[in-house]
């Protein structure tokens, strides 16, 4: 524990600086109880633990603080209780391209709305009307933590930010039963701070508000005819929802100057962009009115442009909808004069609109402040755009060709280095999703990031083909090209790109003969997938493009699609499709596609794709380095028969593993054999504690390999009836479980001790040595170590490895040495044709076909079944 106290004179004087007045009433005056509750603080002695303080304290741009963005509501700095807009500084125009008189057209439009613009982004705007926020937690319990210990030197700047709140009658002293505690994020200069409220239990505990935020990509689309730009920004936005008496109680947070609650919606609390994204949808779309009482304090003006007077009674009581009621509550339908105002929905407090002439834009101007006005939602006059060519809107650049990315990471992401965490590399790919429809391609190169796991990457373990993909993606996010506009009354085009692990696709138009991209798409193919042939693949990235692009491409007259197989034509023609064609062919039934077949971009396509479209050749050049463990397609190697000639003298671990899953225990069992005699050189059995049946069998492989380097043995074959455990030791596999990888990484480290392991797979019926030991072991409970001659001998009657692994003695024969394979042999010549090897059959003759399993059966001779089947790792 660390005592920390405050007593010098810098902060004796910061403290007069505060209690200049005289004394007060402390519950008339709330910002006089805030100043003794800082002096109070600043006389403590307070002890905290590093263990305390890091609840308490966030470095800004960590992982941990994105995390919980989302959860915490953040207080601003209010520099100014009531700026007041000056006009004069509105950002109107285009310079060199707009006129004064075109500006000043806008200009008055501003000033008749004068009222509903605030100057300062975090200013504290007028209540809204209609509208509340309300949070049920049903019969949950309050949830009061204690207040989180704070720094003397941040205690000041506290106290600041809560004084504005305060004086600005934002929040509130409280008495709820709740308390949600502070957090204070640190800033990357190290000195200053923001300060946050922690609302993550209270957050759990509320029910989801049921309504839907718009899809971003559906708010980029629309603008195909549009010169001019305008976009609003509603000012402090959350701000202007008012807080009902429950929300209030349950909003309430605890800090060492005491215990405070909102009055108005804070950000941070779950249902807050919900409850914001239906008021302004309503505002903008009309679909339920005020009531009469709120009706009434609307601006005449406002009225009288709207074309509506006010409905039933105005005698009203304000506070029952205050505290109780919105608008969708009482569901008051909208009259007509109230229909929508832009046809576009805001993505919660941002709005942005287009118009094909200035003048148009000026009405839809003046049209939308109007309903703004309706509805007391006021607006941040800095951050709103007026009659622009370009407008930034969610963090995209929109013009009228088309619309770029703005991605933030763009600025410094030269300078990025490799992750060192898997979370840094989500955090990475989550930055690169959000402008996915830019990049050309993107899980092609993505794939063998997404593979990655945190152990690999702190291990720093094969990273070379992730480093090279990561270049990749930064290159390729700061130089996203431009993705036109879609146009409904122009046909659109389709160019398939499959490989073995991806299907990928752009979506274009035509313009002066040239295809420009308007959208990207893809996805990692799943695992059943990967084994689709090529023509196949393409159909899934069609089928994809006309999925997530439904909205743009329903109702189109025509789409060209380019691919470099005939498949798709053939699903359009065939009368005796099945399985998966079949469900493509009802699919794309709908459609109008076209499809041109194509064996090279260079056969015409590379001549007319535009700027932002990279040829398929090309594409396929940058991924070939690239290539993700889903995306090697291998062949499974057969089981290693007779690898051992019969006089090999040597080493050969034999081990298992088994677990009893009812109490996790398991046990493993390791023979160590001297060969060529198969003398049981050591056998032992390992018991422990908590482990699955795969853990206990990489237990008897890392077990067994300790016994082998004790004896100092440099070279050793190691079998065992693991599929899962010698074949991801091989390689063959991908190991993805966290608890066996650190057992493979175990085993790895002790491989790298001897000149050359070989490991071999063989059925449980070949190593029942081991498994006898195992299962021996498991009902011991204990570890044991046989040396019983009788035990011995047994185990090596057991064992049947020789089986499958030694080859069989060479037979003497007449003439030298001969094989068991070579004897009896004869050359058959193969006859050129049938009719050359035997008579027409007679009608009556009888076929008797005997399979080479079946002959291998009846010879002795059966062998493990084998998959020779391409395998893909998993």
């Amino acid at each position: 524990m660390v005592g920390v106290g405050v007593t010098t004179q810098d902060a004796q004087k910061e403290l007069a600086n505060i209690f200049k007045a005289e004394p007060v009433d402390f519950v008339a005056e709330p910002v006089s109880r805030l100043k003794e509750s800082l002096a109070r603080c600043m006389r403590l002695e307070i002890d905290f633990s590093d263990e305390e303080e890091a609840t308490v304290y966030l470095d800004e741009g960590t992982e941990l603080l994105n995390d919980l963005r989302n959860q915490l509501a953040a207080l601003p700095e209010l520099k100014d209780l009531s700026p007041k807009a000056d006009l004069a500084t509105a950002d109107i125009g285009e310079s060199g391209v707009t006129t004064s008189e075109m500006e000043t057209q806008v200009r008055v439009i501003l000033e008749k709305h004068h009222a509903s613009f605030l100057g300062d982004g975090n200013a504290v705007p007028a209540p809204a009307r209609g509208v509340v926020c309300d949070l049920d937690v049903g019969d949950a319990k309050p949830v009061a933590q204690r207040s989180r210990p704070i720094r003397p030197q941040h205690l000041r700047k506290v106290y600041e930010l809560l004084e504005k709140l305060v004086q600005t009658k934002l929040v509130e002293y409280s008495d709820s039963d709740w308390a949600s505690p502070i957090v204070i994020v640190m800033k990357k200069n190290g000195v200053d701070i923001r300060l946050c409220i922690d609302y993550r239990l209270v957050n759990q505990l509320i029910k989801l508000m049921h309504y839907p935020l718009p899809l971003i990509d559906d708010l980029l689309i629309g603008f195909e005819s549009t010169m001019w730009f305008l976009s609003l920004d509603m000012a402090s936005g959350f701000w202007a929802v008012p807080m009902t008496l429950r929300a209030k109680h349950i909003s309430a947070f605890i800090c060492p100057h005491g215990h405070f609650q909102w009055t108005r919606m804070p950000f941070g609390l779950k249902n807050a962009p919900l409850i914001y994204q239906q008021m302004l949808d309503n505002c903008l779309w009309g679909f339920v009115r005020l009531p009469a009482s709120e009706e009434a304090q609307v601006d005449a003006d406002v009225l009288e442009f709207l074309g509506i007077q006010v409905g039933g009674s105005v005698e009203e009581d304000l506070s029952t909808l205050t505290d109780s009621m919105t608008v969708f509550q009482r569901n008051i339908p909208a009259p007509p004069q109230l229909n929508p105002v832009l046809g576009r929905s805001s993505y919660i407090d941002d709005i942005a609109y287009g118009a094909e002439t200035w003048d148009q834009l000026c009405i839809d101007l003046d049209r939308l402040l109007y309903r703004l006005r309706y509805w007391g939602i006021s607006v941040s006059l800095p951050k709103s755009e007026f009659g622009k060519k370009t407008i930034s809107y969610l963090s995209h650049e929109i013009g009228a060709e088309g619309i770029r990315a703005k991605p933030k990471i763009a600025k410094d992401v030269k300078d990025l280095p490799f992750p060192s965490t898997l979370k840094g590399v989500q955090s990475f790919l989550g930055s690169l999703n959000y402008y996915n429809k830019f990049i050309e391609d993107l899980p092609v190169v993505a794939a063998v990031l997404y593979e990655l796991t945190d152990e690999q990457i702190r291990a720093g373990r094969d990273l070379n083909r992730a480093k090279e993909a990561f270049e990749v993606l930064k290159r390729k996010i700061v130089s996203t090209p431009l993705l036109r506009h879609p146009d409904s009354e122009k046909p659109f085009v389709i160019i398939i790109h499959a490989n073995p692990w991806a299907a990928c696709a752009v979506l274009g138009q035509e313009y002066d003969g040239v295809i420009f991209p308007v959208r990207f798409t893809g996805r990692v193919l799943h695992d059943q997938e990967l084994r689709y042939h090529p023509a196949e693949k393409e159909v899934v990235a069609l089928t994809r493009v006309l999925r997530v692009f439904y909205t743009m491409l329903v109702g189109t007259k025509l789409i060209k699609v380019y691919t470099r197989h005939s498949v798709l034509k053939w699903i359009f023609k065939s009368r005796s499709l099945e399985g998966r064609c079949e469900q493509w062919a009802v699919r794309l039934a709908p459609w109008p596609l076209e499809i041109h077949k194509i064996q090279r971009d260079e056969d015409g396509l590379a001549a007319i794709m535009g700027a932002g479209i990279t040829p398929r050749d090309k594409l396929d050049q940058v991924a070939e380095n690239l290539i993700p463990a889903k995306g090697q397609v291998v062949r499974a190697p057969p089981i290693s028969l007779e690898m051992l000639e019969a006089d090999y003298v040597g080493w050969l671990l034999s081990f298992d593993g088994a677990a009893k899953m009812s109490d996790r225990r398991g046990s493993a069992g390791c023979i160590l054999w001297k060969l060529p005699s198969w003398e049981v050189i050591e056998a032992r059995g390992f018991h422990f504690e908590d482990a699955t049946v795969n853990e206990a069998e990489y237990h008897g492989l890392i077990e067994g390999t300790k016994m082998a380097l004790a004896r100092g043995i440099s070279d050793i074959v190691m079998v065992g009836d693991s599929r899962i455990a010698i074949q991801q030791a091989q390689g063959l596999i991908q190991c993805l479980n966290p608890r066996l990888q650190l057992l493979l990484n175990e085993f790895e480290e002790l491989r790298q001790k001897f000149k050359s392991v070989k490991l071999v797979h063989v059925k449980r019926e070949f190593n029942a040595a081991a498994d006898y030991l195992t299962s021996k072991t498991l009902v011991a409970r204990s570890a044991i170590t046989l040396d019983n001659p009788v035990e011995l001998a047994q185990l090596k009657q057991l064992n049947r490895i020789a089986e499958k692994l030694v080859r069989e003695q060479p037979l003497v024969v007449e003439g030298g040495l001969s094989s068991s394979a070579e004897v009896k042999s004869e050359v058959v010549p193969e006859p050129e044709s049938l009719a050359q090897a035997a008579d027409p059959l007679s009608p009556d003759a009888k076929i008797f076909v005997v399979t080479r399993n079946q002959a291998r059966a009846e010879e002795g001779v059966a062998e493990e079944d084998r998959d020779v089947s391409l395998r893909v790792r998993k």
